[in-house]
C-alpha cells in the first residue's frame, strides 16, 4: 500500500490521492514520507567527490534552503534551512569525516558564511566560485549604473531607462529586433552606461577560456579594460575579483558550475503551486529530494 501511495504521489497531490483512495490527507503523506526516508537510507554516497552548494528560495521574506548537488550523479544529495554556515556545517555532519574527506571539489557562490566554513572543514577541497554568481556581480554593478543616470537624468532620459533592465542584462544575441532598438536608445543615454554593457558583454568572454592560462590572460585583459573605464560601480567589482580571485581562476582549470539550481528553484516553484503542504519545511525538503534526487 505504501508504494502505491508512493507512486501516485509522484504526479498527483496529497490531496487527490486521498481523494481517490478514500483516504485522509496525512495517511497518504505520511506514507509518501516514509517511503522517501527509506530510498533515502539506501543510497550509496561513497563516489560524492564533487558537490555544488547553492540556496533557493523558498519562502517571502527570505526564507531559504540550501541544497547540496552531486555535480557528477546530477542529483541532490542533501538539503537543510536556511542559507548560512550552519547549513554547510549541518550537511558535513551529516556525510560524516570519512565521505566528507573524500570530496575534492566544491563549486559554490561567494557567500562569507559558506565558505567560512568550507575552509575550516574541507581544507583540502578546491573551491570554485560559480560562475554564473561571479557573472552576476557585473550584471548588478552594471544594474547600478543604470540606477544611478535614472536619479540623475532629466525626465526626457528617465523614460527611456526606467524598466530596461532586462533588456541591458539579456546577452545580446537574445534580443529581438525592438528589443535591439531599445538597447541602442538606453546605450545612447549614457557614455558610463555604455561602457558598462560593452564590458558585460566581454566579460562572458572571459569564462569561455578553456584553461588556466587563458583565463588568467582574458581577465587581466578585462580588468585592465575596466581600470580605463573609471566607472566607479565597475571599479568596485575589480575589488571583489581581487578578494575571490583564487576560487574564479580554479573555474578555469575544472570547469564546473551550479547550473542545476535554477532548475532546482523551478522544482520549489512546482510543489508550491501544486500546494504539496509547502509550509512543512521537512516535507518541501523530502519532495526535492524525491524529485530531484534519482531515488529510484
Amino acid at each position: 500500500m505504501e508504494k502505491e501511495l508512493f507512486r501516485l504521489t509522484g504526479d498527483s497531490t496529497v490531496k487527490a490521492v486521498a481523494k481517490r483512495m478514500a483516504l485522509d490527507w496525512e495517511t497518504v503523506k505520511g506514507a509518501e514520507v516514509r517511503y522517501i526516508r527509506g530510498l533515502l537510507r539506501k543510497r550509496n554516497l561513497d563516489g560524492l567527490t564533487r558537490i555544488g552548494i547553492d540556496e533557493v528560495s523558498y519562502q517571502k521574506g527570505h526564507r531559504y534552503l540550501t541544497l547540496v548537488t552531486d555535480l557528477d550523479g546530477h542529483r541532490v544529495v542533501y538539503a537543510t534551512h536556511g542559507n548560512d554556515g550552519q547549513a554547510v556545517g549541518r550537511f558535513l555532519t551529516w556525510l560524516g569525516p570519512k565521505r566528507s574527506r573524500r570530496i575534492k571539489v566544491v563549486v559554490t557562490d561567494m557567500h562569507d558564511p559558506y565558505l567560512k566554513v568550507l575552509r575550516k572543514r574541507l581544507p583540502k577541497a578546491t573551491l570554485v566560485f560559480d560562475r554564473f554568481h561571479v557573472s552576476k556581480i557585473v550584471h548588478d554593478a552594471l544594474d547600478e549604473i543604470r540606477r544611478r543616470l535614472q536619479r540623475q537624468l532629466p525626465p526626457a532620459g528617465r523614460r527611456i531607462i526606467k524598466g530596461q533592465r532586462y533588456v541591458l542584462l539579456r546577452a545580446q544575441e537574445t534580443l529581438s529586433a525592438k528589443q535591439r532598438v531599445s538597447l541602442q536608445e538606453l546605450l545612447d543615454t549614457n557614455t558610463d552606461l555604455t561602457k558598462g554593457w560593452v564590458l558585460k558583454e566581454a566579460f562572458r568572454d572571459v569564462f569561455s577560456a578553456t584553461n588556466l592560462r587563458q583565463g588568467r590572460k582574458r581577465l587581466a585583459t578585462w580588468e585592465e579594460q575596466v581600470g580605463e573605464s573609471g566607472v566607479p560601480e565597475l571599479l568596485k567589482v575589480l575589488k571583489t575579483i581581487e578578494r575571490r580571485r583564487a576560487g574564479i581562476e580554479n573555474y578555469f582549470q575544472h570547469r564546473v558550475a551550479n547550473g542545476m539550481a535554477e532548475g532546482f528553484n523551478n522544482v520549489v516553484g512546482t510543489i508550491k503551486k501544486q500546494a504539496y503542504g509547502f509550509h512543512d519545511r521537512e516535507y518541501l525538503k523530502l519532495k526535492i529530494l524525491r524529485i530531484c534526487g534519482k531515488l529510484e
